[in-house]
């Protein structure tokens, strides 16, 4: 009998033990992961804090925001392709052109550069998803030089653009955009899918050095002053019906 009271005395140490050692485990392996998950709630509170900021009234609060997102980028690299969405997803806010609210207008300036600095080459993030600024208002946006996956400026106003060495990936849709100011596509690259049609061109605009891997579409573009000094790409040309007419683009015969 004392021998199998001291049998389950000694079990019950060694449950005792191997109860505390698994309990101590445990307290451990939450030490581990507890730092990824506060980690993780603290990122997720940082980018809300970014989004209630650029839906702010304030805007002071608004301007500050692509401040932050642009510091969020740096620190949290697998967040930029979500930063570049949130940052389209503000420059396709209804916006009047021309200009009647300045402190707005300084705000999309600092989402325009903070796109530019995130695609021009070497850029600080990789952009592979497509650039949706589908009905955006840009202001002189400079996207010289940078790498542009997929572009959607469909329905756009584009004044004074800067696309001066900028490649395009995949498409670069600029249908029914309202070009206005000088507009620059010097030594620009374009894909297969490259299309203009029906956009308006109402500044001096040009595509010299331009490379289109295939035909670009101009079918119904408009060229409001057709005596400006443009440079189309071949075998575009403008067809003027009158003096006082506005132009057409059309390709040259033969």
């Amino acid at each position: 009998m004392y021998v199998v009271a001291a049998l389950a005395g000694v079990a019950l140490g060694v449950g005792a033990v191997y109860g505390g050692w698994i309990a101590f485990e445990g307290i451990r392996r939450d030490r581990r992961l507890r730092p990824g998950l506060v980690a993780a709630g603290l990122r997720l509170d940082r980018w809300e804090r970014v989004v209630e900021k650029m839906d702010s009234e304030d805007p002071a609060e608004r301007l500050a925001s692509f401040t932050d997102l642009e510091r969020y980028v740096r620190e949290e690299p697998d967040a930029r392709e979500d930063a570049i969405e949130l940052t389209c997803t503000y420059l396709r806010k209804p916006f009047r052109f021309p200009v009647e609210d300045e402190d707005e207008l300084v705000i999309r300036r600092a989402a325009q550069g903070l796109l530019t600095r995130c695609l021009r080459r070497p850029g600080i993030l990789e952009h592979r998803e497509e650039l949706d600024l589908q009905d955006a208002v840009l202001v002189e946006p400079d996207f010289a030089d940078c790498d542009l996956s997929g572009a959607d400026f469909r329905d756009g106003v584009i004044v004074g653009g800067d696309f001066q060495g900028a490649r395009f990936w995949r498409f670069a849709n600029f249908d029914r955009v309202w070009f206005t100011g000088v507009t620059d596509f010097r030594a620009a690259a374009f894909p297969r899918f490259t299309s203009f049609a029906e956009a308006m061109f109402s500044g001096t605009t040009t595509f010299a050095g331009a490379e289109f891997e295939d035909r670009v579409d101009f079918a119904d573009a408009r060229v409001e002053k057709p005596d400006a000094a443009h440079s189309w790409p071949s075998p575009w040309q403008v067809w003027v019906a009158s003096p006082v007419a506005q132009g057409r683009l059309v390709p040259r015969e033969g």
